[in-house]
């Protein structure tokens, strides 16, 4: 009874009211940003403090200070309209003869050298179904498939959980990337530890790369020396291409966009060089028909 008498006061409005005076902290601004009577604003909190039993908000001369309980309810809050907002944007897509919404999350490695042509395929036999292609790294997207905020994953797994779903889909190689050949030479680099003397172009922090290769410096008793961080492999490739120091890239990203631009790569023959992607999805009997069919394709393109 007390959970039925909670659930009846989670109406949308009220959450949104409610998110609004946490972002806010005034009841005031709350009600004014979502075109609502203070008067109403003020029952509708009133209303679902008095069915969880407890304050959700402290007032003082800062404004309206959230409590514990009210910092629970704010997560879950942010859950169910997130879903909310998701679910309006896949419903309004049927009235333009969409029969299918997938959301897809990549790590950049994946995006650059594997997507676009198995997505084209995909979507080229499938018109009818959209696709929400967002680029993420690895420890991100295994969190969001987690919480079903992606619908699949695609990206290094580098510890598995028993709550989803990981099947291989591709295999990529990392390689040192220079300016040129002669780079390569004069600075007599041959293998990681080679290069661990020189200044590196690096990804952002949380790239699966970066913590591989801190992780493989570290086993050397070295520093990886990070010059520069930039967020993107044609960044890497330009500061390289400037003489800014070396990279490490997967292979195929290096040929699509480093050799173009004249600079020369060897390969690592360290087994951690050699990387697997895997698609990562919650069990199958809980997938959506068209999610399935994409898991299903991407699964046989390297067959």
């Amino acid at each position: 009874m007390y959970i039925d008498n909670i659930v009846r006061k989670l109406d949308l409005v009220t959450l949104i009211i409610f998110k609004t005076i946490c972002e806010e902290k005034s009841l005031s601004k709350a009600a004014q940003k979502n075109m609502i009577a203070l008067s109403a604003a003020s029952k509708r909190l009133t209303d679902l403090e008095q069915s969880i039993g407890t304050k959700l908000f402290i007032r003082d001369n800062k404004g309206m200070q959230i409590t514990p309980a009210g910092e629970s309810l704010l997560y879950h809050c942010r859950s169910i309209l997130d879903s909310v907002y998701q679910a309006s944007i896949e419903l309004d897509e049927f009235k333009h003869g969409v029969k299918g919404f997938i959301r897809l999350q990549a790590n950049l490695s994946t995006i650059i050298q594997f997507l676009p042509e198995d997505l084209s395929s995909f979507i080229k036999n499938n018109p009818q179904i959209k696709i929400e292609l967002e680029e993420r790294p690895s420890l991100e997207i295994l969190e969001h498939v987690q919480n079903k905020t992606a619908d699949l994953g695609i990206c290094v797994v580098e510890n598995k959980t028993v709550d989803l779903i990981y099947e291989k889909y591709r295999n990529d190689r990392l390689v040192v990337v220079a300016q040129n050949e002669s780079y390569l030479q004069e600075k007599q680099i041959i293998s990681f530890e080679d290069a661990l003397d020189h200044d590196f172009i690096g990804l952002h922090a949380q790239s699966a790369i970066n913590r591989i290769l801190k992780a493989k410096a570290d086993d050397l008793g070295k520093q990886l020396k990070l010059r520069i961080l930039v967020t993107s492999f044609d960044a890497v490739c330009r500061m390289i291409q400037a003489g800014m120091g070396i990279g490490i890239l997967p292979e195929k990203v290096y040929e699509i966009l480093g050799k173009p631009l004249g600079l020369s790569a060897i390969s690592l023959s360290e087994s951690w060089a050699y990387r697997e992607l895997y698609v990562v999805s919650k069990a199958d009997e809980f997938l959506n028909p068209v999610t399935l069919l994409l898991k299903q394709h991407l699964l046989n393109c390297h067959l």
